[in-house]
């Protein structure tokens, strides 16, 4: 039998299931996180456990749990993975989940701006990782600077890390949740990220503060921050961003992007030809100026 301490915080050395804790990693609301370490297996884990009585708190790790678990079981590198689950000898619920060593978005953003590669690489991995999730069902509803890693990895270099707010589509709750509520919140944050402030709702396109980025750019960004049936799908900003980072040198590609975009005049400040595609017409593309 496993033991369990009968109190509302584990110490450095309590045991949660085949976890000893190291150390209490964050406390919220709802719940406590602790860096635990299986006492087999060579791996860490972020123990979650709910803080006693609480039965809201419960179903709400049990579902974030459920979500992690669908999503993690499809195969996407980005998004940690469910270990384990238990019951504690009081009946609550706790769940181990994969650590992601990575840094976040929130510090990357605190130490300067984001080169323009890294932002479309960004764009890119999270679009994947929301066009993944949404075509599960699941709508994340809280991204954040801090729920956004760079991970240490090969295969995937920006992870979500935290989906404790994430609901599917089919459950009841008191506000109409929609997968373009997302895309939103990740134009919010590449805006954020490219020009260090908010988006004006006036005024609020990003040409206006960084007139010199890639017009695709700049187009792709202002459509998601639009209204919802003017906002593109996280496969379609997924394909876009892939576009871009070919034409930025970003990353290798994999496979042949899906998008193309309009045939358009190239632009001051120095428009260079890719070359035709198979359909026959020359793809130009405005690179940024030189300061």
């Amino acid at each position: 039998m496993a033991r369990a301490v009968m109190s509302d915080r584990f110490v450095a050395g309590a045991r949660i299931g085949d976890y000893q804790v190291e150390d209490e990693i964050a406390i919220d609301a709802t719940s406590v996180i602790y860096l635990g370490t299986h006492v087999v297996l060579p791996r860490q884990a972020y123990i979650k456990v709910p803080h006693p009585g609480s039965r809201p708190a419960a179903v709400q790790l049990l579902r974030e749990a459920c979500i992690h678990e669908a999503l993690s079981h499809a195969g996407h590198a980005g998004i940690p993975r469910v270990y384990e689950c238990g019951v504690l000898v009081d009946r609550r619920p706790w769940c181990a989940l994969e650590v992601m060593l990575g840094v976040t978005l929130k510090q990357l953003v605190g130490a300067g701006p984001l080169a323009l590669p890294d932002l479309v690489v960004l764009l890119r991995d999270v679009a994947d990782i929301l066009r993944h999730a949404h075509e599960r069902g699941v709508v994340h509803r809280r991204l954040t600077l801090g729920a956004i890693v760079k991970l240490q990895r090969r295969y995937a270099r920006y992870g979500i890390t935290d989906w404790s707010d994430a609901r599917t589509l089919d459950a009841e709750a008191d506000v109409v949740v929609h997968p373009k509520d997302d895309i939103h919140t990740l134009g919010t944050i590449a805006f954020r990220v490219l020009t260090g402030t908010l988006p004006d709702p006036i005024d609020g396109s990003v040409g206006t503060y960084c007139p010199s980025a890639p017009a695709e750019l700049i187009a792709l960004i202002d459509q998601m921050l639009a209204e919802p049936r003017k906002r593109p799908a996280a496969d379609e900003v997924f394909d876009r961003a892939v576009w871009l980072g070919s034409t930025l040198e970003a990353a290798p590609v994999v496979e042949r992007p899906r998008w193309a975009p309009p045939h358009r005049a190239g632009a001051e400040g120095g428009a260079v030809s890719t070359g035709a595609d198979p359909g026959g017409f020359a793809i130009r593309i405005s690179r940024m100026k030189s300061r």
